[in-house]
């Protein structure tokens, strides 16, 4: 019992060390990964954070039920020994998180029942049952793609349509 103990610590510790090229925040920087259990799955370049996953990035935050990481594999020439305890896996490729999806910035907040990440092309996608906030302003949808880097939004309302409330700011007459 104590060694699985020992064994979810270090790889909690190994997936925090990787350096990692994966950006849900704009700003960069390192990724910081908190759960109920995690499980790490060597062969499958996999890492499995489950209850209550909290992952924080610069001034970005995304919450789920549980998240699996995805890492690309290691170029022939990369060295293994490198990137934090037992080698690392390398760069996240793909981050799916299911259940309760939050996305939190300090331009929006996100809710869907799914959420992917792929570093490819930098692309955050949340399905289901959306809730876009912005300020006072709120749009529902089913699919939610947000391009990090480019800091584009698009809401698309899967077989139905998308639906929004603005609220203009009041502002004063001159009476």
């Amino acid at each position: 019992m104590a060694l699985n103990k020992v064994l979810v610590a270090l790889t909690a510790l190994t997936a925090m060390a990787m350096p990692a090229a994966a950006q849900i925040s704009s700003q960069g920087g390192p990724i910081y990964l908190n759960s109920e259990r995690t499980e790490s799955l060597e062969r499958e370049r996999k890492v499995l954070l489950i209850g209550n996953v909290d992952i924080q990035q610069g001034d970005a935050r995304l919450r789920a039920d549980t998240v699996t990481l995805i890492f690309a594999e290691r170029a022939a020439t990369e060295d293994s020994s490198s990137g934090g305890l037992g080698g690392g896996f390398g760069q996240i490729q793909t981050m799916l998180a299911e259940g309760n999806v939050f996305y939190i910035t300090p331009e929006m907040k996100a809710k869907g029942d799914r959420g992917s990440y792929n570093a490819a092309s930098d692309t955050i996608t949340m399905t289901g049952n959306i809730a876009l906030m912005r300020e006072r302003d709120v749009a529902e949808g089913e699919v939610l793609t947000v391009e990090v880097g480019k800091r584009r939004t698009t809401l698309d309302g899967g077989n139905g349509r998308t639906r929004m409330v603005i609220e203009p700011e009041n502002k004063s007459s001159g009476n």
